[in-house]
């Protein structure tokens, strides 16, 4: 979605517009990340508060107390920073090459890359270590970005290198909880990884991922300076002499190490690198240094840094210690970032002069005619196949002898209960296709989809409400 600030106000010309004000700020943020670093180590569910900790930084701590905070408190902060600085600077750094907003290190596919090579493991009933666990969760991300990339020609558009990721995202997605439902007891806990969390018992998986995050951030900066020629368009990058193709692979492969590194550490940590760059974003226009990829990339990094470990802390200071433990810091990140962006969305307007996406041209009207009837009748050949295939398998003439009245018991029910859900698909389909189209006719942008609206989460919530809140509620309650 192309949206650009609200014109403010006329400002004193004394605005701190220089690249100090942009390092003030940048200060700023990272004395708001120590600060959250040291208010997470000393939360936890074990009774070691401020003075125990600063005791065991200092050597002078009882053995207990010192065990809590080396092995699991300073890990846990420790996973907090690289996971929230590595998606921080790889949303940012997508977002840029694919001028898009809406970009983020989940179009590459990379969590759901990993959730589904951990499904697969797990389905098959095979134990693996933790350190062999985090090997396949890193695999599969890679593989999964390897493929978006593959899909997406490699580097020749932006637009196709997105709709592939989320294609391939949403797929594998599918796949994964197609796992869940048919292999319960193999892939318990799975579940719960899939929400994100901070929580490490000790340095080891830290350590591991350390390496990979700092090639990733070394790397991204040292392509900064391209990274900027390509936020201003693919004709303006080749007209300063920069090789548009081979740096956007290059940087889509950086993003891809970095939100593998952060999905096999935390597990997917949700808004984290859609927020942090919407939230350094604003800073540009006020900030001449952040209109350079080289400051706004560590001011991205130092955000994210700031949004996990400030979930962190939210979530232990609210949630008695007992269900704190529970609650994965990915939900809380993906509340906190939802506000932020709700903030920001109120300042914002859409803008007047974006140009219409590229529509599909159809050669002419027989070729439009053609690809109609083409779609109809495999339409009708699934409608034909989802009414007679299923756990009972029917016959054209149970259909017709159904339809008329004259049909057996066993097929009466089984028609009864088959031919409402697959009108009722047949019917939902249509719709989302048609809201998806007019929400991307009116937002002018590729990866809107009727969900940006909200109705699917709100009806979700209104229905775990009603659930929760009145366990006797009927089918028909719940659907209202």
């Amino acid at each position: 979605m192309a949206v650009t600030a609200t014109k403010p106000a006329a400002r004193p010309s004394t605005a701190p517009t220089s690249r100090s004000g942009a390092a003030a700020v940048t200060a700023g943020i990272l004395l708001l990340v120590a600060v959250l670093a040291v208010v997470d180590i000393t939360q936890g569910t074990a009774s070691v508060g401020p003075a125990e900790v600063f005791k065991a930084l200092t050597g002078r701590a009882d053995p207990d107390d010192a065990s809590v905070v080396i092995a699991s408190r300073l890990p846990r902060m420790a996973a907090g920073l690289l996971v929230g600085a590595v998606l921080g600077m790889a949303g940012a750094v997508l977002q840029a090459v694919s001028r898009n907003v809406l970009a983020s290190p989940d179009t590459l596919a990379v969590n759901a890359g990993s959730y589904l090579a951990l499904g697969l493991v797990g389905a098959t009933g095979v134990s693996l270590p933790m350190i062999a666990s985090s090997g396949v969760a890193f695999a599969g991300g890679l593989a999964a970005a390897a493929v978006v990339l593959g899909l997406s020609g490699l580097g020749t558009g932006t637009v196709r290198l997105v709709l592939a990721g989320t294609a391939l995202m949403l797929g594998l997605n599918s796949v994964t909880e197609g796992l869940l439902l048919l292999f319960p007891e193999e892939t318990e806990g799975l579940y719960q990884w899939n929400q994100g969390g901070i929580a490490q018992n000790g340095f080891d998986g830290v350590l591991q991922m350390l390496p990979v995050a700092l090639i990733g951030l070394a790397g991204l900066m040292l392509t900064a300076r391209r990274v900027d020629a390509l936020a201003l368009g693919d004709d303006a990058a080749r007209g300063v002499g920069v090789p548009v193709r081979a740096t956007r692979v290059t940087v889509v492969v950086l993003a891809s190490l970095l939100s593998a590194a952060a999905v096999t550490l935390a597990g997917p940590i949700g808004f984290v690198g859609l927020a942090a760059p919407a939230l350094v974003r604003p800073l540009a226009r006020r900030f001449r240094g952040y209109a350079r990829s080289r400051t706004a990339l560590p001011a991205a990094a130092l955000t994210g840094a700031a949004l996990v470990l400030g979930s962190d802390v939210l979530l232990r200071a609210l949630v008695p210690d007992g269900l704190s433990v529970a609650v994965p810091t990915g939900v809380v990140t993906s509340l906190v970032g939802a506000v932020f962006l709700v903030v920001m969305a109120l300042r914002l307007r859409d803008t007047a002069g974006s140009g219409a996406p590229d529509r599909l041209r159809i050669p002419s009207r027989a070729v439009f005619l053609a690809t109609v009837a083409v779609l109809v009748a495999v339409l009708a050949g699934l409608v034909v196949a989802a009414v007679l295939v299923g756990d009972s398998k029917l016959l054209l003439g149970d259909v017709v002898n159904w339809a008329g009245g004259n049909a057996g018991r066993t097929v009466s029910f089984v028609l009864d209960t088959r031919v409402p859900r697959v009108l009722a698909a047949l019917c939902a389909g249509a719709a989302l296709a048609l809201s998806g189209t007019l929400v991307q006719a009116v937002t002018r942008n590729p990866l809107a989809e009727p969900s940006v609206l909200g109705v699917s989460g709100g009806a979700a919530l209104g229905a775990v409400l009603l659930v929760t809140t009145a366990p006797l509620a009927g089918g028909w309650g719940v659907a209202g």
